[in-house]
């Protein structure tokens, strides 16, 4: 039986579990200002993915939801990319911005866990390509076998 698990989530929950670690040399440094965007372009763009995924009621629905989280995809990744450089701001920076994350992660995650449990239930009400677009790599949800 596949259990669907959020890679939104993950991606909530990666930058305050990187935000408690000790600063490791980054790759690329990044503003504040950067950041702190990246934060609020993260918790946009779940909401408008939850709002899609909400309005998916039939196969028909679902389709049209493919399409619609497709487009939204990459606003999702470029804005994980930049939040993953966070590591290279001091500690206090990092904590800062995690305590942002966390209330939307909070606000989030009933949402979150309806959606999964009607797709799951309804089988992504029979649409290849609205699993297809949740379960590539990238926001979205993802299937996983239990």
């Amino acid at each position: 039986m596949k259990k669907l698990a959020y890679l939104m989530a993950a991606l909530l929950c990666c930058p305050l579990v990187q935000a408690q670690q000790p600063a490791a040399p980054a790759a690329a440094e990044i503003t504040v200002a950067e950041a702190e965007a990246a934060v609020g372009d993260l918790i946009a763009v779940m909401n408008e993915t939850l709002d899609i995924l909400e309005q998916v009621k039939d196969k028909a629905s679902a389709d049209a939801a493919a399409e619609k989280i497709a487009a939204v995809k990459p606003r999702m990744l470029a804005a994980q990319t930049t939040f993953d450089k966070v590591s290279s701001l001091d500690e206090a920076t990092q904590e800062k911005l995690a305590m942002k994350l966390l209330p939307a992660m909070f606000m989030l995650a009933p949402r979150m866990e309806k959606v999964t449990e009607a797709l799951e239930t309804q089988k992504f009400y029979g649409s290849d390509a609205l699993k297809t677009v949740l379960e590539d790599e990238g926001e979205g949800v993802e299937a996983t076998e239990d």
